[in-house]
């Protein structure tokens, strides 16, 4: 006898697949960071050279998030979302506010 499959089971599948798979894959990139911090820390305490390789990623120090590094400003040691948020000051220009990046 063949088995009937509901019309609802067929649609919910491949979407809850697709969620499964974006909490995974975050998951693995925060493992993978929070690895690198520490490979950096031990390699810092050994007086290592630094792991050679591409920077794919660098973590904005004010909001602590991991940015690609076209997006991160080292001058100002910030992200571009931080430097657009912390940057507008409140009210008209000279009349101080916010923070100057």
């Amino acid at each position: 006898m063949p088995t009937v499959v509901h019309p609802a089971l067929i649609a919910a599948v491949p979407l809850l697949v697709g969620a499964l798979l974006v909490v995974v894959r975050t998951r693995v990139a925060d493992v993978r960071h929070a690895v690198r911090e520490v490979e950096a820390a031990v390699r810092s305490v050994l007086r290592l050279p630094p792991a050679s390789g591409v920077v794919y990623a660098i973590r904005c120090p004010r909001c602590s998030r991991w940015v690609k590094p076209r997006r991160f400003d080292l001058r100002r040691m910030s992200c571009r979302p931080c430097i657009t948020t912390l940057g507008r000051g409140r009210g008209r220009r000279g009349q101080g506010g916010g923070v100057c990046l």
